[in-house]
């Protein structure tokens, strides 16, 4: 009835082990509170309490989470409360979040209902992206 495929196996195997490293954000969970620097060159959620700037590819602050620092990415989504600097070529306010700091940018969106005190720059032209590791 079925055809027999010799990729099935393999594919079930691969589905079984999950995505490829890197696909998946690395994730702060809301138990969790951190004080110090988080430096990735993949995706990060965060859920809990960082105190500490944050570098990464992209950025996530989930609802009831909560940042003191800085935040330097490709991209961020914020939901929750972040206390600092956000820089980023994107960057999305969504209606519960808190924002008190500057954002630098060069797309900008903030949802109605989104809380947020500070200035807003567009990112230099000159720069290719913004700073997702601090230099040595």
């Amino acid at each position: 009835m079925f055809a027999k495929s010799e990729a099935v196996p393999e594919q079930a195997a691969q589905t079984a082990a999950g995505p490829e490293p890197g696909e998946r954000p690395s994730v702060i969970s809301a138990d969790l509170e951190v004080q110090g620097d988080l430096k990735s060159d993949g995706d990060i959620q965060i859920d809990g309490y960082v105190k500490g700037d944050v570098y990464s590819r992209t950025v996530v602050v989930s609802q009831g989470a909560d940042i003191e620092g800085s935040i330097f990415a490709n991209s961020v989504q914020i939901s929750g409360r972040v206390k600092g600097q956000v820089e980023a070529p994107k960057v999305s306010i969504l209606r519960s979040a808190e924002v008190l700091g500057d954002i630098l940018h060069e797309v900008l969106e903030i949802e109605s209902g989104a809380q947020f005190q500070g200035a807003c720059r567009r990112l230099d032209n000159s720069r290719s992206e913004p700073k997702t590791k601090p230099a040595a």
